[in-house]
């Protein structure tokens, strides 16, 4: 039997059906496109995309299906903003990146502990899984994963080039540099495959692993 998809955030969904007359506001609209994004997630998780429908997708968010239509065009377009946005939310996640006045073991060990939360998350990796089986229908979207991971790394890219301006790592590239760090953060595609570790144990052997690797690589030496 398919499982039923997760309930959605009941204030999102509540928030996303208070309309009032006329046209709606923007906040309005942006809580009906997250509650729209929310039920797809579910949906899609719960059904995979072959089975899932625009039908159970407006239900689930709590709108006609003529509203979900006047979003998105097709189930295909809706299927990309979800895998779009769960890449995005690992950006989100990483939030801030340290400065160049934090020692280089305490600042790797914050990011690639921001980074192994965002790549391990059970939504981001049931989408993966998801964008990999359907990879044959959406031949663009791969391309665009690619973009938005750029986006994704380009603030860690900036903190290791001032690092590399100020003398403080020795390393060729940031950018291939905050590439290694994303995907051995994010274990290198196993977890893919692989349900992670969650233990607390578990996740703090990761992290610090990547920390000593790439401290060791890239420290300045007399």
């Amino acid at each position: 039997m398919t499982a039923a998809p997760p309930p959605l955030d009941s204030q999102a969904l509540a928030g996303a059906q208070r309309r009032t007359r006329g046209r709606p506001t923007r906040e309005e609209g942006e809580a009906l496109r997250k509650a729209i994004l929310d039920a797809a997630l579910s949906v899609f998780i719960a059904r995979g995309f072959e089975a899932a429908s625009m039908a159970g997708i407006a239900r689930a968010a709590g709108v006609a299906k003529i509203t979900l239509y006047r979003h998105y065009e097709s189930k295909e377009q809706l299927f990309v903003e979800v895998a779009r946005r769960a890449q995005l939310g690992v950006r989100e996640r990483l939030g801030t990146v340290a400065d160049a006045g934090v020692p280089l073991e305490a600042a790797l060990r914050q990011i690639i502990s921001k980074l192994y939360d965002g790549y391990t998350h059970p939504e981001y990796l049931a989408v993966m899984r998801m964008v990999i089986a359907e990879a044959g229908r959406f031949p663009k979207l791969g391309r665009a994963m690619l973009d938005d991971s750029a986006q994704v790394s380009a603030p860690l890219v900036a903190y290791l080039q001032r690092l590399k301006d100020a003398g403080q790592v020795d390393l060729d590239s940031p950018y291939d540099a905050a590439a290694q760090i994303s995907g051995l953060a994010s274990g290198a595609g196993r977890y893919v495959l692989l349900t992670p570790g969650r233990h607390p144990a578990s996740r703090r052997r990761w992290v610090e692993s990547l920390v000593t690797l790439f401290t060791r690589a890239w420290r300045k030496t007399a």
